[in-house]
């Protein structure tokens, strides 16, 4: 049986079997070790706050109203306030979705949900808590209303992937303009004394979004477009026989002409005067 999810994929969601669903009446020793379960789990605060935390260091907290995941398998400690009138529901579940789903969610990933999913997520807990279960059969129900939960997980963190896709893509295009203007003007400037503070203050950027443009835009780092550049005009100019080496070091931005001769070694392999 399938439960449909959304426009933002197009593989149904399985339908998924709960194994265990209640209040929980917390005990201090769900804090004392790090633990993990065969099935996944969620943990909704009814009232008061509790940390999740696991084993890999990472911390997902959560106050009233809010609700963690814990992936099965993945070792963790559940760290609750003990304080007058916690109250904790709990499900645990299998989910053939799972792992796909937990490979890009993060526990607390329902935090970033829609104000109107959040209403439903609060309506869908209410009547999974208050439901009696008195038959078999009403495990069904419970099954299907803890779909409808997974399906605004779902589509809160594939949506966010696609807004982040979104922006990545502007960046791509903002860097790459940015790439093509610098590069441009270092090949302009090349005897220039120049760095890479002074070329982002001719782009009118700081320097880290410089630092970002070529490392999303290029397969050089700023310093080695420049030290490429730079290599492969004075090696020009060498086999041109334009300039004698230190004007050719001149040119090439280079004040000191030894630095220069030990700079085209390093990058060529063979030094300035044997360029024939």
């Amino acid at each position: 049986m399938y439960y449909k999810l959304n426009k933002f994929t197009k593989n149904p969601v399985s339908m998924p079997k709960i194994f265990h669903l209640s209040r929980l009446y917390i005990s201090p020793r769900y804090s004392e070790r790090f633990h993990a379960d065969v099935n996944n789990e969620l943990c909704h605060v009814i009232d008061g706050s509790m940390v999740l935390r696991l084993e890999s260091g990472e911390e997902y907290s959560a106050k009233k109203n809010e609700t963690l995941f814990i992936p099965r398998g993945i070792r963790h400690r559940d760290i609750f306030n003990m304080t007058k009138g916690l109250e904790i529901f709990t499900i645990k579940f299998k989910w053939k979705t799972a792992d796909k789903f937990f490979d890009h969610a993060a526990p607390d990933c329902l935090k970033s949900a829609r104000i109107t999913d959040k209403h439903q997520i609060l309506l869908l807990f209410d009547m999974l808590r208050l439901d009696e279960y008195e038959h078999p059969e009403d495990i069904y129900v419970a099954e299907a209303r803890l779909a409808h939960l997974l399906s605004i997980a779902w589509r809160t963190v594939f949506s966010e992937q696609k807004k982040q896709a979104s922006v990545q893509e502007a960046d791509k295009t903002v860097f790459a303009k940015i790439i093509n203007n610098a590069q441009g003007y270092m090949h302009s400037h090349l005897s220039e004394n120049i760095d890479i503070e002074h070329v982002a203050a001719q782009m009118k950027v700081s320097r880290s979004t410089l630092v970002r443009a070529f490392r999303h835009s290029s397969e050089l780092s700023f310093n080695e477009y420049l030290r490429s550049i730079r290599m492969q005009e004075a090696y020009r100019l060498l086999r041109e026989k334009t300039y004698n080496l230190s004007d050719c070091a001149a040119q090439c931005g280079f004040s000191d002409p030894a630095y220069f001769s030990k700079t085209f070694k390093k990058y060529f392999g063979f030094s300035p005067k044997d360029c024939k």
